[in-house]
């Protein structure tokens, strides 16, 4: 059985914004659909570039991450590229604050721990195990190699190393 996934043509980061992120370069004429509507794109998009997903005026504001990145200085069809040529920073015409958004995080039910033991001196300690890394495959049988040198009694001269792994 083979699994594939297909990668997404683009990106609504909020769904309250008006343009999309095209995650891949998108051909003019092509029909996506995004949240049960199709739009036609009206031009090439090329990867890393904004869509409007919506009829936008001149001088409207365009969101992106919920927030607005400019102001379009010509009207803007759903599906045509939105980039330096019909889009501006402008001047900020909001007021806004910062940290609006903010959700309280709930403290976790049951304290954090993990498994590791007590020191003497109040300190705790985990495990130590030693990795021999292996980035390519060549080396891999090599770093099994050197990991297998240490079984058995190769190890009792290190008593504070538990163990020694092969990771390829």
């Amino acid at each position: 059985m083979t699994l594939t996934t297909r990668a997404p043509k683009f990106l609504l980061l909020r769904p309250e914004d008006d343009v999309a992120v095209a995650v891949q370069p998108l051909a003019a004429g092509e029909t996506i659909e995004i949240d049960h509507r199709e739009i036609r794109l009206l031009a090439d998009i090329p990867a890393g570039h904004k869509f409007s997903l919506t009829a936008l005026a001149p001088g409207a504001p365009v969101r992106k991450y919920g927030q607005v990145i400019g102001y379009a200085t010509a009207a803007i069809s759903p599906g045509e590229h939105v980039h330096t040529h019909n889009l501006t920073a402008g001047e900020q015409r909001q007021e806004y604050e910062f940290g609006t958004e903010v959700r309280p995080i709930e403290p976790p039910a049951a304290p954090r721990t993990f498994l590791g033991y007590a020191r003497p001196d109040g300190r705790v300690g985990t495990r130590n195990y030693l990795a021999i890394v292996s980035t390519v495959n060549c080396s891999a049988s090599v770093s099994r190699y050197i990991a297998d040198r240490f079984r058995g009694d190769a190890l009792r001269a290190y008593p504070n190393v538990d163990g020694v792994i092969a990771i390829t």
